[in-house]
């Protein structure tokens, strides 16, 4: 009684092992479809890729855990508590008297037990899907960096048109003499000049302060550049052509004059006083000539305001 009840638990045990066994192997292969599916559309499932990836090796090592024990358990079946306590005892050897026919075993023979192809073919199947998605995912990672790299190259090539129009510009506000060389670029009424600035102020809208992580919000950045570089060109070259406007010779003494004075102006080595007189003579003989932008204007009186500071002061 004692061992039938002990070969019972066993095979229950068996049962509920092989069944855990198959459970933790799904439950491993779902997890590696999860993981690859965070790997591969981290926008869609909420996750990440480092998290994905996390999730596929987790499932990757209880797939093949549970299908090695599964196959170890089938190819090495156990032994049963009867089988192993229940073996007659060997007798001593007796000669027959007569010799008697042979018995013939007539027990059906026992049912194909097909559990280790199964645990197998499992085995098959977990391996080459941890193949297909670590595969999946090297080719995703590459595609990625390297769509990166592309993302970061076209951001530096938009980046260097923008400092390339923003600079020029810079130079030309920067210099109180161009505007004896190029005034139409304070013209806004010239329509390339509204065109340059128009397009100056959407390059800057656009910009952002380092590489997006969209290729769209790269593409609008560099169209603008573009756009704002060639309007530049433009404005700037038609500006440079047509220079001054000024053709009769009182003009052009009279040009000449209010460059010098604007110098004296700008000389830190004049006084304060002398700054201020050749800044009243700039504004008497530039009007109905050449227009003196205020940011000029403003500069002058700041530095004579400093000058006249520092005379005080001494």
């Amino acid at each position: 009684m004692q061992s039938n009840y002990d070969a019972t638990s066993s095979d229950q045990f068996v049962v509920v092992l092989s069944y855990a066994l198959w459970g933790c192997t799904i439950v491993g292969l779902l997890a590696m479809i999860y993981g690859s599916v965070k790997v591969f559309w981290p926008g869609h499932s909420g996750g990440g890729t480092r998290e994905g990836l996390s999730i596929c090796g987790g499932g990757l090592v209880v797939a093949v855990v549970a299908v090695a024990a599964g196959a170890v358990r089938a190819v090495l079946p156990a032994v049963s508590t009867e089988e192993a306590t229940d073996v007659p005892a060997a007798d001593p050897p007796t000669i027959p008297d007569s010799p008697t026919p042979p018995v013939v075993d007539a027990a059906p023979d026992a049912p194909t037990d097909w559990t280790p192809l199964v645990w197998i073919f499992a085995a098959v199947l977990a391996l080459s899907l941890a193949t297909y998605l670590i595969t999946r995912t090297h080719s995703h990672l590459t595609d990625r960096r390297n769509a990166k790299k592309a993302l970061d190259a076209d951001y530096a090539a938009a980046h260097a048109v923008y400092s390339e129009v923003a600079d020029a510009y810079a130079v030309y506000l920067a210099d109180p003499y161009s505007i004896f060389v190029r005034p139409l670029l304070d013209d806004l009424t010239e329509p390339r000049t509204a065109a340059f600035i128009d397009a100056f102020a959407a390059m800057n809208d656009v910009r952002p302060d380092q590489c997006p992580d969209t290729p769209e919000r790269v593409q609008a950045f560099a169209s603008a550049a573009q756009k704002a570089r060639t309007a530049w060109r433009s404005a700037d070259g038609y500006a440079r052509t047509i220079g001054m406007r000024v053709t009769s010779v009182d003009d052009q003494r009279t040009v000449r004059r209010i460059h010098s004075a604007l110098e004296l102006a700008l000389d830190d080595a004049a006084t304060g006083e002398e700054r201020q007189t050749a800044l009243d003579t700039v504004e008497r003989l530039a009007a109905g000539i050449v227009t003196i932008p205020d940011r000029i204007y403003d500069n002058v009186k700041i530095a004579i305001e400093t000058t006249t500071r520092k005379q005080l002061t001494s």
